[in-house]
């Protein structure tokens, strides 16, 4: 009998050395909610153009009904703050502001961030403002440009408008600056003369430098245009297109700081432009895919499309990007960008294919381009419950580098995000010494096979009524390539 006891001893010990050894968590996300990175986060949302509707062979226009679609998923999202962009040039004729032309594309815009209360940079992405070839600036546009931010600010009433943007990514070779920095401060200064004239400084102040950034190498931007323009900067901001590599790595987060160190204190910045582009060697094969996937897409740029937002994946990544640029101090975040429809790149037809979906699907893009993407879900998730004068929390996360987290307060109510870029699901303890304890939690869990769906676009939580008291051992997994969302904000 010794030998057969023996053995189940040992068969014993190492079932419960394989259990214990299974129990044993990836890595531990601590929650510090006495230190505050941010005191009053502006909050995140979504680039939201006047749509093209000439798409070459077919012209088309936004039919009530799909105004009313917009209305309703962007409700479920409840951004905080919208970039719109336009050329003022397009609303001049022989020199002359024609205040009311195409004024029916952009009003429901607006009307939609005026009546939910959301903070906008409005901005002129830079069509004749300047001549990069004779160095000068169109003083006539500039001032027509100040005239119709008064027309949509006094006389229309969208106080919505916080900020003005006066040319896109000025540092880029693309823009109609042509990487020159007198040229763009030229022309903002010589704006911003014309906001004070309008007294409309008030209401109104400038973000920029909107410089487009791939690493910390363009830091002088943001020093040289906080020496000359920080009386009429509000807001500064950068744009970033990582490579997956340079996010999931965690490199993003230090050419994040160097921006945000540049900044003059007591001053907020935010990404005015989000997405992913596969720049790095490491991502040859993710390229190679995303150009592949494009040339079967009849209606997709093949210069400038991101092919991955039909995935889950494209979800996580921009909650993993959105995480670092939160914890690095910045106080808010735009993707890029709300519908296919708003932009084409090679041809009318060949849409900038980079949205949660494409509404005019139904009329001619094709009725499945129409549907809410993935990525959708992540990115509303951490929009919905970081409301407009949230305060961030420290979190620390040690174990496992695929897994980052942020924490998020606000009147009573709190949320915690962590996001797993991995190929697996990891188990995490989740921890804090003067968290209070959390009642009437929501989980949700953003991954494939995941989301519980309601309707058109409505996300259910995966669970409610929780109670969360990180006092004491509490442990949660978070899927591959996942992001678990815990929250009481009671909405």
């Amino acid at each position: 009998m010794r030998p057969i006891v023996s053995k189940i001893i040992v068969s014993f010990w190492l079932v419960t050395t394989v259990i214990s050894c299974s129990a044993v968590s990836d890595a531990t996300v601590a929650v510090d909610s006495t230190t505050i990175i941010n005191s009053n986060y502006i909050g995140n949302g979504v680039q939201w153009d006047p749509y093209q509707l000439d798409y070459g062979e077919k012209q088309l226009k936004i039919s009530s009904e799909d105004w009313q679609k917009l209305y309703s998923r962007l409700d479920f999202m409840r951004p905080q703050f919208i970039r719109v962009m336009i050329n003022t040039t397009s609303v001049i004729e022989n020199g002359v502001l024609n205040e009311m032309k195409n004024y029916e594309n952009i009003a429901p815009i607006l009307e939609y961030c005026q009546s939910r209360n959301v903070k906008v940079v409005l901005g002129d992405w830079g069509d004749r403002m300047v001549n990069s070839k004779t160095n000068t600036i169109s003083e006539n546009n500039l001032k027509l440009a100040a005239k119709y931010l008064d027309f949509l600010v006094n006389k229309k009433g969208f106080s919505c408008i916080h900020y003005y943007n006066m040319i896109n990514e000025p540092n880029g070779f693309w823009s109609s600056t042509d990487e020159n920095y007198e040229l763009w401060k030229n022309a903002a200064g010589y704006f911003w003369s014309e906001v004070k004239a309008l007294n409309l400084d008030q209401k109104v102040s400038l973000l920029g430098p909107d410089i487009a950034i791939w690493k910390a190498d363009k830091v002088d931007w943001i020093t040289k245009s906080a020496k000359d323009l920080d009386h009429a900067i509000g807001v500064y901001d950068i744009h970033t297109y990582p490579s997956k590599i340079t996010v999931n790595s965690g490199e993003y987060t230090s050419i994040l700081k160097a921006y945000k160190d540049a900044v003059p204190a007591g001053k907020p910045i935010v990404m005015g432009e989000i997405g992913f582009k596969f720049v790095e060697k490491e991502d040859k094969a993710l390229l190679n895919e995303n150009i592949a996937r494009a040339k079967a897409k009849p209606y997709a740029s093949l210069e400038d499309s991101q092919m991955f937002v039909y995935d889950y994946v494209y979800g996580s990544d921009m909650a993993d990007a959105l995480i670092q640029t939160v914890n690095a101090g910045y106080s808010g975040s735009v993707a890029w960008m709300l519908d296919d429809a708003m932009h084409a790149k090679e041809e009318k037809n060949k849409l900038k294919v980079w949205g949660f979906w494409n509404i005019l699907g139904d009329e001619y893009f094709g009725s499945e381009e129409e549907k809410v993407r993935p990525w959708f879900y992540s990115w509303s998730l951490l929009t919905k419950y970081m409301p407009s004068g949230s305060q961030i929390h420290k979190v620390s996360v040690e174990g496992n580098p695929n897994l980052k987290a942020i924490s998020v307060s606000k009147e009573g109510k709190n949320m915690i995000a962590i996001v797993n870029v991995s190929s697996k699901a990891l188990q995490i303890n989740l921890t804090s010494k003067d968290l209070p304890v959390l009642n009437q939690i929501k989980k949700f869990v953003y991954a494939k096979d995941k989301l519980k769906f309601e309707g058109d676009h409505n996300l259910l939580a995966n669970q409610s009524n929780l109670t969360l008291d990180l006092n004491k051992k509490t442990t949660e997994t978070i899927p591959a390539e996942g992001l678990l969302v815990l929250t009481n904000f009671d909405y």
